[in-house]
């Protein structure tokens, strides 16, 4: 019986003992340039579950340095969970709050990525319009993000005058292809958006 208590304290101080892991926090935009988020909060929260019931606590806290960094020195236990996350910065329109598990068996390097908010008008215009057969396909891509939307099929005399609607800022593209009297042309543009700007995009065909 003894040495059945002394296998279950060894198991248990085995599982539950601390390493010291480094971990190091990058809050950058799409330019890589972290200056825009210089004083945002982050927090490790540490879980477990000794009872059938989680229960958590803040282990480390701090704010980011005026690159967007920090670096500090954790000591985790085996048998329990740390979840890192930073705040929300204002004007993101890509990112919002991210929260990033931490490994125990090695050094954490965690970059948390972010887009803020530009502005579009998308206007289209048949101007030569030949009848209801007439049709234009377009879709928006986001090379940035690496995001391709939907695509958009329209048929006759189709006019669209937009308004200003939000979008992560970086280098977009858009392309579309335009049928007339059953011939069939292709047409790509790239543009880019910039962060706190507004653009207007127009396709006439």
């Amino acid at each position: 019986m003894k040495h059945l208590l002394y296998i279950v304290l060894i198991l248990f101080f085995a599982t539950s003992c601390k390493k010291k892991t480094a971990v190091v926090i990058q809050a950058q935009d799409i330019t890589s340039d972290g200056a825009a988020y210089a004083g945002q909060e982050y927090a490790v929260a540490e879980s477990w579950t000794p009872f059938q019931e989680t229960k958590s606590k803040i282990v480390a806290t701090g704010f980011l340095d005026a690159n967007g960094k920090a670096s500090f020195n954790l000591k985790m236990k085996n048998n329990r969970k740390y979840v890192l996350g930073v705040s929300q910065p204002d004007n993101i329109c890509d990112g919002g709050l991210i929260q990033h598990y931490l490994d125990h068996d090695k050094n954490n390097t965690v970059i948390f990525k972010y887009a803020q908010c530009s502005y579009l008008k998308f206007n289209v215009h048949n101007i030569n319009c030949n009848g209801p057969n007439d049709e234009v396909k377009y879709k928006r891509i986001w090379l940035t993000g690496n995001n391709e939307g939907t695509q958009i099929v329209k048929l006759g005399c189709f006019n669209f005058e937009g308004n200003y609607f939000e979008l992560p800022a970086g280098n977009y593209r858009y392309d579309w292809e335009v049928t007339k009297n059953a011939t069939t042309t292709y047409h790509s543009e790239n543009f880019t958006l910039v962060a706190g700007d507004s653009s207007v995009f127009q396709i006439d065909y």
